[in-house]
């Protein structure tokens, strides 16, 4: 069971860093990707890809990948 809850774990956040990127790099891009991958809940290629609402797509990429890479440096360089 822990090596299944391991790779769930490495899934995850392989799709989130993949979203992530695609959300900081190209919004538009973001929105064609697959429902499964893209994971965009409530919002719609319309309102969210150009403008100000690219904008908020950018920045929630940015922080989706810095709390991943904040979570990866506190498990491989935290100091015993």
């Amino acid at each position: 069971m822990r090596v299944v809850g391991i790779f769930v774990i490495v899934l995850f956040g392989l799709m989130m860093a993949i979203n992530g990127a695609l959300m900081l790099a190209s919004p538009r891009v973001w929105f064609r990707l697959p429902r499964w991958l893209g994971v965009h809940g409530s919002l719609t290629e319309d309102r969210y890809a150009t403008g100000w609402g690219a904008i908020q797509v950018r920045i929630a990429g940015g922080l989706s990948l810095a709390g991943i890479i904040w979570v990866l440096c506190n498990m491989f360089l935290r100091r015993a």
